[in-house]
């Protein structure tokens, strides 16, 4: 400390042992880019790797990571450099859902600039309303899944991974993924309703997601490609529609077997004559 402290005071001191500018007095306008990037570095000092294990994790769904989080000293200005291999064997992450909810939980905090502040600021004045669905945390998706009536499934998004910023920004996250989360039984046709509606509400008042144009419901399958062509006849017998397709690949009929089909044919009302001429003569 004392060496750099003659370095800056010594007049033979190099232009950068002083400030950019050459000068011992830092100007205004170094000064504000002092102070932007203590600002920054701030910033980063807000998040560090207590706040990520304690408030951060748990506010995504994912405090079953906290030990291992807290135990690597993984902080704000390491999130954006953790790779798979990273979260799979240090961080023990090794569910790949978990993972694509923690890659959009720093999307949202890269989104504030790690503005720890804002973030908090945001969530307090979207705890009532439905808006600013991207900073909503994990209870703060339970707490909607409440007011929308379906409490007996609210329970089972502790510890999932859920939260704003993985409805808001993930294109490929619908209903139907939340309504697995949710555990909603298939038969249950009400609940699944009313989760879809509320859903769809949800995009379009708290978030910048679009509803696809294109519905499930509305999709109409075209004509069988096997219709288009028309009836074949095998060796004189027309076949109907139905049946050539019930045929097996390799099938062909032959004239032996159709003589036989005859006299079987044949055959048969031939007993039912003589049985008829039985019962009539008797």
């Amino acid at each position: 400390a004392i060496q750099e402290m003659v370095s800056l005071t010594s007049p033979s001191a190099p232009p950068t042992s002083r400030t950019p500018s050459g000068n011992v007095w830092v100007t205004h306008e170094e000064m504000e880019n002092l102070t932007s990037a203590a600002r920054m570095t701030l910033a980063y000092g807000d998040m560090n790797h207590e706040w990520i294990g304690n408030e951060w994790l748990p506010s995504l769904g994912l405090p079953q990571y906290r030990s291992y989080f807290m135990e690597c000293l993984v902080d704000a200005r390491m999130l954006d450099h953790l790779t798979k291999k990273d979260l799979r064997i240090h961080l023990k992450m090794v569910d790949s859902f978990h993972r694509t909810s923690l890659q959009y939980g720093i999307m949202c905090l890269k989104r504030l600039n790690y503005d720890r502040k804002e973030l908090e600021k945001r969530r307090e004045l979207s705890q009532h309303e439905i808006k600013d669905a991207i900073v909503w945390s994990n209870d703060r998706v339970i707490r909607w899944i409440l007011s929308i009536g379906l409490r007996d499934y609210a329970n089972n998004l502790t510890e999932s991974g859920v939260h704003g910023a993985l409805l808001a920004l993930d294109e490929n996250f619908n209903y139907s993924s939340l309504a697995l989360i949710l555990q909603i039984p298939t038969q249950n046709t009400q609940a699944r309703q009313v989760l879809e509606r509320e859903y769809n509400n949800l995009l379009a008042l708290g978030t910048e997601r679009t509803l696809d144009d294109t519905n499930e419901k509305d999709f109409q399958r075209g004509p069988s490609w096997r219709k288009q062509f028309p009836p074949r006849e095998v060796h004189g017998i027309s076949m109907m529609p139905g049946s050539s397709e019930t045929l097996p690949a390799g099938f062909r009929l032959t004239t032996t077997s159709t003589k036989r089909a005859s006299d079987v044919a044949s055959s048969g009302m031939q007993r039912i004559d003589n049985s008829t001429i039985r019962t009539y003569s008797c």
